[in-house]
């Protein structure tokens, strides 16, 4: 008889192991995968899945991190969203989207791979945790600066009265129990959700490798004791649910030791999460055409990693970079289509995802210390590609549609950036353990 916990990725101090044998993470977000898989309408392309998870696994690929969370409006269509949403409203979920997250999940063991399946979403672009903020007090969201897809270029609000409206999910005792009532609704729901198409509980299912509390949760200035409670419980829940797969946060990471340890410290925390976004940060000048910018990006990535890695090990927890990635050379022209097509070059990317590979294979296994159990570019766009003329319409690449189509997008003819992520994938299967 199979054994319960067969498949399944499991956390022993600072490694992860899968069928007995140390487990690495060569990984891809895939945010799309859920609309993407279903069986009809205008996001469906369930061809372009088989063959973006094809040409992944061909380099390498063995994980995609995906969404299991999209919400929509009382106030109805909302820009820059992806529709259809899966849940429309409190508890009321759109079946066919929820059957594309099935057929996606059914897809995954003929190419050898795993998924990461992030349950929430701290920004707008999926709905979000704001939404649930919205549900709650019947008030619009203060949309952050976000891509103008037929002006081409952004627009927006204040950003910090997005965070403090948000934080409100986690952090307002007036909406705190609203909300959470209705997430861990949801979280019940995907978790032990029956796949149509196998025939096996969500929980049950060795293809999912982890499930993610939320993508990018950002702090509670000066309360690290709510967001560990929020963190902890969140946690807890999941666990009482589902034991066998692992659980991480989502987060950045970016904001120091302390905040670190806050967001990780929950025993139901099994794998620790981080991001690294050098021109989000400041860290990279996209009109700057010199080895220079790209090379004080690479510095600040080697300190940061570093340090996430001494910070798992004193938690005594692998880390995975979850999130990295850089846009394509643009140097001085307008933030329009032109500069994000395929054909646009990326010299900087394809050197900064060079040194993300060495920072995380030197922070990790290849030298037996570290924590670092791999790392997942953002994103794939495969063989979508952005609009020729400015529209409102999904192009479904690897950016949100928050962002100009194509800007951070790995399509499926970058060759070289291609092959040094598969380079990656190869070392870190060639690397071996030092207890």
């Amino acid at each position: 008889m199979a054994q319960p916990n067969v498949g399944f990725v499991s956390a022993h101090g600072t490694r992860l192991f899968r069928h007995g044998h140390p487990h690495y993470i060569s990984g891809a977000n895939y945010w799309q995968a859920m609309n993407l898989g279903m069986s009809s309408g205008p996001s469906s392309s369930r061809a372009r899945v088989l063959d973006d998870l094809s040409t992944l696994s061909s380099y390498g690929v063995n994980t995609v991190r995906i969404l299991a969370a999209s919400e929509g409006s009382q106030y109805g269509w909302q820009a820059d969203r992806i529709y259809p949403a899966l849940m429309t409203s409190p508890g009321t979920y759109d079946m066919d989207v929820f059957e594309g997250l099935d057929w996606f999940l059914a897809q995954l063991p003929r190419f050898n791979m795993t998924a990461v399946v992030s349950l929430s979403n701290y920004w707008t672009w999926s709905g979000g945790v704001a939404q649930y903020v919205s549900w709650a007090t019947d008030t619009r969201i203060p949309y952050p600066v976000q891509w103008d897809h037929l002006r081409q270029v952004f627009v927006g609000g204040e950003y910090q009265a997005y965070l403090d409206y948000t934080n409100r999910f986690y952090a307002d005792p007036l909406v705190y129990n609203t909300t959470q009532t209705w997430f861990r609704d949801h979280i019940r729901r995907v978790i032990t959700r029956t796949n149509v198409y196998t025939g096996v509980e969500y929980r049950n299912d060795p293809s999912i490798l982890a499930w993610e509390l939320m993508n990018e949760p950002q702090i509670i200035p000066d309360d690290y004791d709510q967001l560990f409670r929020w963190i902890n419980e969140t946690a807890s829940f999941i666990h009482s649910l589902d034991a066998r797969h692992l659980v991480t946060t989502g987060a950045e990471s970016k904001n120091g030791q302390q905040w670190f340890h806050t967001m990780h410290r929950s025993p139901y925390i099994s794998l620790a999460s981080a991001h690294f976004w050098p021109l989000n940060w400041g860290l990279y000048n996209s009109t700057d055409p010199s080895l220079g910018s790209v090379d004080f990006a690479i510095q600040e990535m080697r300190k940061f990693v570093r340090g996430v890695s001494e910070w798992s090990q004193e938690l005594d927890m692998p880390c995975v970079l979850f999130e990295y990635g850089l846009m394509r050379d643009q140097w001085g022209s307008s933030a329009g289509l032109g500069a994000y097509t395929p054909s646009a070059p990326v010299t900087h990317r394809n050197r900064f995802y060079a040194a993300v590979a060495d920072a995380v294979l030197e922070n990790g296994p290849c030298r037996g210390e570290g924590a670092f159990a791999g790392a997942a570019f953002w994103a794939y766009a495969g063989s979508a590609r952005p609009p020729v003329l400015p529209t409102e319409e999904m192009s479904w690449t690897g950016d949100p549609p928050h962002e100009p189509p194509g800007w951070n997008s790995v399509y499926d003819n970058d060759t070289v950036t291609l092959s040094v992520i598969g380079s990656f994938s190869e070392r870190l299967s060639s690397c071996q353990i030092i207890y």
